[in-house]
């Protein structure tokens, strides 16, 4: 992804879908898919653990594994209104100091980025055409724990996806929304040396854990 589909995420997820994302995150918690990633990560996460949060939009990951006991997250984002916002929510739980905010599209930050512990992508791959290098990119920083949710590959889903997209199309919008083939993705996951550990998944939503394989 280059600077041009940065700028569209930007747009996408602009201040007023930044505020309402918030304001929901307050009233009624993480959605489905982001509580699926965090049942299985409190099984799985190392003491005192690093995080890395991509696209983490207004922080509800971090923000919830900092207070069961993450060390230090790093989120990296390309909206500048969704960082604003999880700064904000940072601040007010007393995370300031615990979390780093780096604004850019993370292939653009990828010399930068820390390896961490743990690598979390919720909702993330399926705002990007090129699920191979975002992976590859994610899997490379993990260095012990990586999850990630995604729409599931089922025909509702596709068809609703493609009505959105077919919506934004004449609307004059380029952002799209992505349902990759899920057997892909778990052979990338696989071929990076990592092994599944928990999977759940809701009508519309996967989530998947996983750790680095012991070497031989």
């Amino acid at each position: 992804m280059g600077c041009c589909e940065a700028e569209v995420l930007d747009h996408q997820f602009g201040p007023k879908r930044a505020a309402a994302d918030l304001r929901r995150y307050r009233r009624r918690g993480p959605l489905s898919a982001t509580e699926l990633m965090l049942r299985g990560l409190e099984a799985s996460m190392p003491a005192a653990a690093t995080l890395l949060d991509i696209g983490g939009g207004v922080g509800v990951l971090h923000h919830v594994l900092l207070d069961r006991g993450v060390s230090h997250a790093w989120e990296v984002e390309p909206s500048a209104a969704f960082l604003q916002a999880a700064a904000e929510e940072a601040e007010r739980r007393g995370h300031t100091g615990r979390v780093e905010f780096i604004h850019a599209e993370v292939r653009q930050a990828a010399d930068r980025l820390p390896v961490a512990d743990v690598v979390t992508m919720d909702r993330v791959i399926c705002c990007d055409p090129d699920y191979e290098s975002l992976l590859h990119l994610a899997l490379g920083k993990a260095q012990r724990i990586f999850a990630y949710s995604y729409p599931r590959a089922r025909w509702g889903v596709r068809a609703v996806t493609t009505s959105q997209n077919a919506v934004r199309r004449l609307r004059g919008r380029q952002f799209r929304v992505f349902v990759h083939p899920p057997d892909q993705m778990e052979a990338l996951v696989r071929a990076a040396g990592f092994e599944r550990i928990f999977q759940a998944q809701s009508a519309v939503w996967y989530a998947g854990v996983y750790t680095r394989a012991a070497a031989a």
